[in-house]
Formats: structure tokens, sequence, C-alpha cells
């Protein structure tokens, strides 16, 4: 008995196959400047863009850096509770908290980017902390994050 279908399936010839992109995790994005605040513009004031890895490590490094729920432009997924970390009794808890809010702020990447964060180093200077972690993306690659967290209170 004959199928008719109406959306036939078919294999795809061997050579068009081989010819196929891969799938790209990292898209690219507009270049932006964490020092300045800013887009990254070239002489005749145009923005620049920076590569899909470019965009995911300044992605990862914005989260680390962004208080959860400060700001309004943000949906209630991004960033970390630095505020809840400090607010720890001794830096080994601290530790322990910022360990496991970056590791669930960066593996909640909407593009699904991020698989794993590991290798934590904390440095404590006054009311400050300087992080870094390792990060590892769908395609294998790798970034260190870092950044300093301020106690604001």
């Amino acid at each position: 008995m004959p199928q008719n279908n109406l959306f036939p399936v078919f294999d795809i010839p061997s050579e068009l196959a081989e010819d196929m992109q891969p799938i790209r995790f990292y898209h690219p994005a507009p270049a932006w400047d964490i020092e300045t605040g800013d887009f990254v513009l070239n002489g005749a004031r145009q923005i620049q863009y920076g590569s899909g890895y470019d965009a995911w490590v300044f992605w990862c490094t914005k989260t680390v850096l962004t208080q959860r729920w400060s700001h309004l432009g943000y949906s209630n997924n991004s960033g970390i509770e630095a505020e809840q970390a400090f607010r720890e009794t001794n830096r080994k808890a601290a530790e322990s908290v910022f360990r496991r809010t970056i590791t669930e702020a960066l593996l909640a990447d909407p593009a699904g980017r991020t698989i794993q964060v590991r290798d934590f180093k904390f440095d404590w200077i006054a009311d400050s902390m300087y992080v870094t972690c390792q990060v590892v993306g769908r395609n294998g690659d790798t970034a260190t994050i870092q950044g300093t967290l301020k106690d604001l209170i």
C-alpha cells in the first residue's frame, strides 16, 4: 500500500552531507569594553563585532560581575547572589556560596554555551574579593573568567 505523505522524507546525498557546515554554538555579537562600559568602536565610530567565542567570554564575565535581582533590565536568572555570599560569617562559607551561585548563573546560559565551571580561586582584599574560574563551553573550548566583587554594605 503506497504511503501518501504530505511531507516526504528523503536522505541527503552524501556529497551534500559532507559539505554542510557544523553547527555554530557561539554567535558573534558587538564587542563590549568592560573597563569603559561601552561598545568598542573603530575609527569611523562604527560598532565592532567580536567573535562568538569573545561574546561568550564577555557574557560569562558580565554575569559574574552582576548582582542578581538588582537590575530591572535583566531577567531573574541573570547574575550572582554576591550580597548573600558576603553576608556569610567566614570566608570559607562565603567562598562556598560564591562557587554555588557563580556555577548556577553560568550554567543558566540561555544560549546553552556553558557546560562546566571549575577551578575557582579567591583572593580577598579588605572588603572585596578577586575571583577566577575556568568555564568549559559546548565545543570543549575553555576560558578563564575573572573579576573583582565588592561588598557594598
